[in-house]
Order: structure tokens, then sequence, then C-alpha cells
């Protein structure tokens, strides 16, 4: 039979140093309560009095900052092809006149207008 692992966030840890330094509980009350050993909220307690308490992120918080990352960059792909439509729209209109090679009516037109031989 193998054994069952329980792993605690950061949270419930200073939390539970707090009340034991608070004197809600004592190391040993706090450890039946929790059902957790008195040598592991001793550890605690060292760890974080001493300022080498490590908080790392919990699972689902690598994977909301990874969905984060994924958004920012599309946003800023997004951004991007927003900035390029942008400088479209800025172009003026005389430099998007149709192909004059293409003879429609209205070409013909303007051109017999003008003068042309």
């Amino acid at each position: 039979m193998t054994k069952k692992y329980h792993s605690f966030n950061s949270e419930f840890k200073v939390e539970l140093v707090a009340d034991i330094d608070a004197g809600k509980y004592t190391v040993g009350e706090a450890a039946r309560e929790h059902n957790i050993s008195r040598t592991l909220v001793d550890r605690w307690l060292h760890q974080i009095h001493e300022g080498t308490f490590i908080n790392r992120p919990t699972p689902r918080e690598k994977q909301l900052e990874k969905e984060l990352e994924k958004a920012q960059a599309k946003i800023g792909q997004m951004t991007m092809i927003i900035d390029a439509l942008k400088k479209i729209q800025k172009i003026p209109q005389y430099t998007r006149r149709p192909n004059g090679c293409v003879v429609t009516g209205e070409n013909l037109a303007s051109q017999s207008k003008k003068g042309v031989k």
C-alpha cells in the first residue's frame, strides 16, 4: 500500500503559524486538529520565523500564469495588426487610384474630357 502525501498551500501554512503565534492553538493542538505531524508544524514555524519559508505557486496558479502569458501574446499580435490597419487607413486616397490599365466607361469618359491624344 502506498503512502498518500498531503500538500498544503502556503496560505494555510502561514495562517496556521499566525494562529499559533497569536495563542489560538499550541503546536500540538494545531497538529491534532488538522491531522498533521507535530514536527511538520514545527518545521513551518521555524521556516517562517527564520525567513527561509518559500512561497511556491500552486499548480492552479502555474496554469493561470501560462494562460495569462498566452493571452498577453495574443493581445500583442492583435495590437500589431490594429496598428498596421490604422497606418493603411492614413494612406492618402490619391495613392489608391484605380489601375489605369482597365478601360471602363468611367475611365474612358474622364480621359476624353481631358483631351488625351
